[in-house]
């Protein structure tokens, strides 16, 4: 019993060393990963806090000028003439000479029809206005004869009126020969395409050589375009406005006033192009509560083309005196328009 006592004893105090040991080695691990971290964050920067900087204000003063109210309106520009070429004769195309899409002047020649036919037309007419002239001068011989022998009673009465009856209708018959080498002889002239006006061409619709129907194949078509319409259609309460305030109380109809408009493209910021509205329609349309109106705008450099998409803007009243500020001036709460200004006593305050 004594010996089982030591023993028992001795191991007891084996297994209190061996955790007292193993205590140790985990402090000891647990203060070398604390020097660690101490070394690490040495090298890291502190946290800065973020100053505090005063917002900037743009501070500016208003203008006081003269403005005009105006609308903006969508419209399309068409040509102030345009024209389709149709061929006037029937025929083949023998030549087209003009450069497509350019500019052509009042009488350049554009298509050649094949004009064989129709010269030979005309010479036929002119050869029976000939036999229609000799036979006249045969029918007033043949009359001279017959009056002379009607005074002497060597002629019957039926036998002279036959006489004359068949002069006058060979006078009939020369107007009629002569009328018909005239229409020939337009024939001719059809077969020659010249420009009636002078504007851009487009291109050709028939290449040579193509058989083309009189008064009904087109051949192409021309623009005036030294000067476009714009068409735009305006409400009825702007065109109330217009009206009013171009009167004045006159009775000057609405195509006289002469409204002053103002243009630009598409890609354009300003309407640095200025025009006259010359044309209001004559009603308002019931379904759109709008009325059409056109303007006409010079085009110098030929920039314009018929079709473009256009803004169109009309003043409307007359110039008044008015207080300006910026936009980026102007806020909003709950869709009120507000400012804020710097009174008189140097605080900003809230102004409506």
């Amino acid at each position: 019993m004594v010996i089982f006592s030591q023993s028992e004893n001795r191991e007891k105090q084996s297994r209190t060393g061996l955790t007292k040991r193993r205590r140790e080695h985990w402090l000891l691990v647990v203060v070398l990963l604390s020097l660690i971290g101490a070394v690490a964050g040495c090298n890291r920067e502190p946290t800065r806090t973020p100053e505090k900087r005063s917002p900037e204000v743009i501070i500016t003063t208003p203008v006081v000028t003269e403005v005009t109210d105006y609308q903006d309106f969508t419209g399309r520009l068409e040509g102030l003439k345009t024209v389709d070429i149709r061929a006037r004769v029937t025929g083949f195309i023998l030549t087209a000479p003009f450069q497509e899409g350019d500019l052509v002047h009042e009488g350049d020649p554009l298509f050649t029809i094949d004009p064989q036919t129709y010269k030979a037309d005309f010479n036929l007419a002119t050869a029976n206005l000939k036999l229609a002239k000799a036979d006249l001068n045969l029918q007033q011989k043949t009359t001279a004869r017959a009056r002379v022998l009607i005074r002497s009673n060597a002629m019957a009465q039926e036998d002279y009126d036959t006489a004359l009856a068949t002069a006058e209708k060979s006078q009939a018959s020369i107007e009629a020969m002569a009328a018909t080498k005239d229409r020939a002889k337009l024939y001719v002239d059809y077969t020659q395409v010249n420009a009636p006006l002078t504007g851009r061409i487009s291109r050709r619709f028939v290449d040579p050589g193509n058989l083309v129907n009189a008064d009904n194949t087109i051949l192409t078509t021309i623009v005036r375009d030294d000067e476009l319409y714009a068409y735009f259609d305006v409400d009825e309460r702007t065109y109330l406005d217009l009206i009013g305030t171009a009167t004045s109380g006159k009775s000057n109809m609405p195509n006289q006033l002469q409204f002053p408009a103002l243009l630009r493209l598409a890609n354009e910021d300003d309407f640095s192009r200025s025009g006259i509205v010359n044309f209001v329609d004559n009603r308002v349309n019931a379904n759109t509560g709008t009325i059409r109106m056109r303007a006409v705008f010079s085009n110098p450099g030929g920039a314009l083309r018929a079709g473009l998409f256009v803004r169109i803007r009309l003043p409307i009243g007359a110039p008044y005196q008015a207080l300006l500020i910026p936009d980026e001036a102007v806020l909003s709460d709950q869709g009120r328009k507000y400012v804020y200004i710097d009174n008189e006593k140097g605080e900003v305050a809230y102004s409506p």
